[in-house]
């Protein structure tokens, strides 16, 4: 039986002569749910009623509003039931979506039958969708009618031409074209105003046409050579104007290089670029993966100093990153103190208008440290930069610097220095920085700060001390733990193998009252999964993870990982049709990693089947599975040569395994993770939103047939 369409928010809809304000409201909910065809179908039903008195201005205001849902052909075949001739506006709308939908000739023969005599407009619409063909007689040919017709061309107009032969790859006829008929005609000619040329806002629409043209189909020399001979000065465009339009069209076209040499073409006649045009250069290089990209960045910006440049704080955030990550500190620190100069104020640069600075100012009188507190944003952004450098003393180096300089470190200076030194295995000058916290030295810890701790001593083994920390140290400064600190306790514990100290803490943090969360679930499922305690493991989910609708696929992929790696492939099938017959939607990494052990295991039909039941089940098998399903090829290529390979037994021990590559290449692309990979690395992410379940259901059986 086919779907039934839902009833009409407004019954009353027959009487649409009398108020035409319902059908304008359908039309708009429908085409914001995306619902376009439908509303085209109900309009055209109701044009079609007898019943139906639309006058001009109610039957426009229903084009207009379906126009925005960009379905030209479903409009343009309403348009032949409207009582009356839409208006040319809504036309040349209608022109604009066919042509960028690519039915041109469909524009073109609604141009023909256009009740009104077309404008500018219209014939703009047309060129441009025999731009995008390219069809440059097409293009021409229009041209040379529009004076037949009583419109005259206009430099805009000639610009789409070019822009034709541009596409074409005929960059010589598009050049001989502008030089000797575009910029004379806006010159000369067309709109005029007055005794003047041509209305300079179609000039310039004209010019910021052919550039960004010229740099989106890659002719860069030619903006190159527009940028030194500035031709466009005939016909009244004015410098800065051209300039900008260069500089946005090649960072769009992501040659921040090719831009940063507009600007020496600037500086070279004396001009200086906007503030946002070099901070877009800037950024883009900063962002951008050719190689020396950040370096060239930095000398931008240190360049830019010479007339009152200075990059916003998230251009000077990712700028500091990318020199770390090149090793380049000596270079990010220049830009460190670039950035701490007095002339930088709230993360403004210095051409800020006055209502800025009132602000600054109001913000200085109340709040008195403004200054002091931005200068340390600006240090704990070089500070974070500095952890992919795995040099806690460079951090430490610039904490002195801070406090020679007189600023101040807030608790996030702190936990940074902290984390370099934990992530380093350094745990004992971590806890000196911490005792000097304690002290009064530095500011008051938090939570944060206990816990980074924590992690660090977990992480070297050092589990004593970590439960020192939570224990003793915390209650005394009257700081008590989250769930991320329990989190984080909970997976030293169980990786390093003290499970029964584990379980402990979670009661504890039961008894607490720390509601756990699914991250908590994930950590103690795979934690006991590792160790072998698959009974432990399916009681801990029947008791207490199913009944508390605390579960997402993080959850899920745990138990199915510590299933298959206990060779328990078919216990965790079963887990998999449960989940489905319950409700819930596994993800396809969760179906990855059965298909992954299937595969090990040589059960080709299992494999073929769970893909299967990942498709009826709404998902897309992705690039992981079909990598896994061709390492199941190679492995059955190598059994028919008779070749000696590895068995599939799952390795309990080993958590690392990445599917080979199909075809080995010279330059070795890496390898994408298995899903177990993918699994174990999205478990580290704190904050998940839970998928809460319907706690009605019953739960879900485990289905372990230990033993």
């Amino acid at each position: 039986m086919g779907a039934v369409s839902p009833p009409l928010p407004f019954p009353h809809l027959h009487h649409q002569g009398r108020d035409p304000d319902h059908l304008l409201r359908l039309v708009d909910e429908l085409c914001a749910s995306g619902r376009s065809t439908e509303a085209h179908r109900r309009a055209s039903l109701l044009l079609l009623s007898p019943a139906c008195r639309l006058d001009a201005r109610a039957a426009d205001a229903i084009l207009r509003r379906l126009l925005l849902a960009d379905t030209p052909l479903l409009t343009l075949r309403l348009l032949q039931l409207l009582p009356t001739a839409p208006s040319l506006p809504n036309r040349n709308r209608l022109l604009a979506h066919l042509c960028r939908a690519g039915h041109v000739l469909l524009a073109h023969r609604l141009l023909l039958r256009m009740g009104a005599a077309p404008d500018a407009v219209s014939y703009a619409a047309l060129l441009d969708g025999y731009a995008r063909v390219p069809d440059p007689r097409a293009a021409r040919r229009l041209l040379d009618e529009m004076p037949a017709r009583g419109v005259a061309p206009t430099s805009l107009a000639r610009s789409f031409l070019a822009k034709a032969l541009l596409r074409a790859r005929d960059v010589n006829a598009a050049m001989e074209l502008v030089d000797t008929t575009l910029w004379p005609s806006a010159a000369a000619g067309g709109d005029r105003l007055g005794d003047g040329g041509e209305d300079q806002e179609i000039t310039n629409a004209a010019f910021a046409n052919l550039v960004q043209c010229l740099c989106a189909e890659g002719f860069f020399h030619v903006v190159f050579r527009v940028a030194e001979e500035m031709p466009q000065q005939r016909c009244g465009v004015g410098d800065d104007f051209a300039y900008a339009q260069m500089i946005d069209s090649l960072c769009r076209a992501g040659q921040h290089h090719g831009a940063s040499r507009i600007v020496y073409i600037m500086r070279k006649r004396g001009m200086r670029p906007s503030d946002v045009s070099y901070n877009c250069i800037v950024h883009g290089l900063c962002t951008s993966p050719k190689p020396g990209a950040c370096l060239r960045a930095h000398q931008l910006v240190m360049e830019g100093t010479s007339f009152g440049y200075h990059p916003r704080e998230v251009t000077y955030k990712v700028l500091v990153d990318e020199l770390c990550r090149e090793n380049e500190l000596a270079k990010a620190k220049d830009i460190l103190e670039l950035m701490l100069q007095p002339t930088v104020q709230c993360g403004q640069d210095s051409s800020g208008d006055v209502g800025e600075e009132t602000r600054t100012r109001l913000y200085n009188v109340f709040l008195g440290a403004l200054g002091e507190e931005t200068r340390t944003r600006i240090y704990n952004v070089f500070l974070g930069a500095l952890r992919v450098v795995d040099n806690p003393s460079e951090q430490l180096g610039v904490l002195v610097s801070m406090l020679q300089a007189g600023c101040k470190p807030d608790v996030i200076t702190m936990n940074t220095v902290i984390h370099g030194f934990c992530k380093c295995g350094r745990t004992q000058e971590a806890r000196r920085i911490m005792d000097d916290m304690l002290s009064g030295k530095f500011c008051a810890p938090d939570v944060v700060t206990f816990t980074t701790l924590i992690s660090g001593y977990l992480g070297a083994g050092g589990h004593a001390e970590a439960l020192e920390v939570l224990h003793s140290l915390m209650p005394r400064r009257r700081c008590s733990p989250t769930v991320v600190t329990y989190n984080c306790v909970l997976k030293g514990l169980f990786g390093i193998g003290q499970v029964d100290t584990a379980i402990q803490l979670l009661e504890e943090m039961s008894a607490n009252k720390i509601s756990a969360d699914s991250v908590t679930h994930t950590v103690v499922i795979k934690g006991l999964c590792d160790a072998g305690l698959v009974e432990k493991a399916k009681e801990f989910w029947d008791n207490v993870v199913w009944p508390s609708g605390i579960h997402d696929n993080y959850v899920y992929s745990a138990i199915f990982r510590g299933l298959c790696k206990q060779s328990k492939l078919e216990q965790a099938c079963d887990f998999m049709y449960e989940l489905v017959d319950c409700g819930v939607a596994p993800s396809v990494v969760c179906y990855n990693i059965l298909i992954d052990a299937a595969c090990r295991q040589g059960s080709n039909k299992l494999a073929y089947q769970l893909v299967k039941e990942m498709k009826r089940n709404g998902l897309a098998p992705d690039a992981v599975t079909w990598r896994i399903l061709s390492k199941l090829h190679h492995y059955d290529k190598e059994k028919q040569e008779g070749n000696h390979h590895r068995t599939f037994d799952v390795d309990r021990i080993s958590t690392e395994d990445r599917v080979e590559p199909l075809v080995l290449t010279k330059d070795m692309m890496p390898l994408l993770p298995s899903s177990e990979n993918f699994c174990e690395e999205q478990s580290r992410i704190v904050c998940i939103t839970p998928l809460l379940l319907d706690t009605s259901y019953p739960g879900v059986s485990f289905l372990f047939n230990i033993g």
